[in-house]
């Protein structure tokens, strides 16, 4: 290919940061990863020569907490408020950002939801909780610490709506709750390396832009 991806990782692997709570990205079924970036995975190492380490993380914050340590690739959204440590590839998939509402909630469109004066509960650190900084209404957005604990605080009665990425809201869906139809921000997601590590971008790109015709 012209370009060699040997210093992309350490002593023959290839630690990679995998964002278990974007579910449009990447599941696990038992011991099994599946998912397009798990799969762009596979496919960096295979060509780089190194042995796959998946490093699983609970939600993108604890994987950029992480950066310059624990993984040499991660899978995230691309943010630019974080590229002061990290350097991020094409894009290879965007996926939706919406709400999490109860049944029989009025507000039907992202819009609705954003005009409501309700709250909106997110989680603090999440790519679509910035975009939400500057749509929602000052006073109406309340920030969690994590996905987990925004759900948990949902489902407790808090909020009128969650905000989060489509297919892992999906998840939640049943006769208590559904997922508006349309979106209110689209995100990019990119292999990220630390920053330092920026020089190796080059090889992450070409296997990026090649990847796409196999998704």
């Amino acid at each position: 290919m012209g370009l060699t991806g040997h210093a992309l990782g350490q002593g023959g692997t290839l630690r990679v940061g995998l964002n278990m709570n974007n579910a449009a990205l990447i599941r696990k079924d038992g011991a099994a990863y599946t998912g397009v970036a798990y799969a762009l995975a596979q496919r960096l190492a295979e060509v780089a020569g190194l042995r796959l380490v998946p490093v699983e993380y609970p939600n993108a914050r604890a994987a950029v907490d992480a950066v310059g340590g624990e993984w040499d690739i991660a899978f995230l959204a691309i943010d630019p408020a974080r590229t002061d440590r990290i350097a991020f590839s094409v894009p290879y998939r965007s996926v939706e950002a919406t709400f999490l509402v109860r049944d029989r909630s009025p507000m039907l469109r992202c819009s609705a939801v954003l005009a409501s004066g309700e709250p909106i509960l997110s989680a603090r650190g999440a790519a679509y909780h910035a975009y939400l900084e500057t749509l929602a209404k000052p006073g109406d957005l309340v920030a969690a610490a994590t996905p987990a604990e925004a759900l948990a605080r949902f489902r407790a009665g808090e909020g009128a709506a969650l905000a989060g990425i489509r297919n892992t809201l999906s998840d939640h869906k049943d006769a208590a709750y559904g997922v508006v139809p349309d979106c209110f921000a689209k995100i990019e997601q990119a292999v990220a390396l630390p920053r330092q590590n920026r020089a190796q971008m080059a090889f992450v790109d070409q296997i990026v832009q090649t990847f796409h015709g196999d998704e």
